[in-house]
């Protein structure tokens, strides 16, 4: 997790309880859906970290500095994960699956940096 931002959890209320991404910061929130054995392309981003939260489904997340510092963590429904910039990363969906993407920063579309991709975008 980046200095900017501050992931907060509280489920105290009486009512059940939340957790709290973002608040009062620009971004730019999505929500992928991946099917069973489908992934996104190992890449990184210039302008923008991100935050996955696992709506549904199970996903193995790729996910490190460099090519060489790459670890694999798998998240269930209701985990999350921060991605800082410029780390590579890649999600593969071990089931289908629903993801809340919350970027922040510049967004742009082309602001990936492609590694690999199994379908040969570049």
């Amino acid at each position: 997790m980046t200095k900017e931002v501050k992931i907060e959890k509280d489920l105290s209320r009486p009512w059940g309880g939340f957790v709290k991404f973002i608040e009062n910061k620009p971004c730019t929130v999505k929500i992928l859906q991946i099917k069973k054995g489908e992934s996104l392309s190992l890449q990184s981003h210039k302008l923008r970290e991100e935050f996955w939260y696992l709506i549904s489904g199970k996903i193995r997340v790729t996910i490190g500095r460099n090519l060489k510092s790459l670890k694999k963590k798998v998240l269930k429904e209701g985990q999350f994960i921060s991605v800082p910039k410029n780390f590579l990363h890649r999600t593969e969906a071990v089931e289908n699956s629903k993801i809340l993407e919350i970027s922040i920063g510049g967004f742009k579309e082309n602001d990936e940096i492609r590694y690999e991709d199994k379908y040969g975008r570049k």
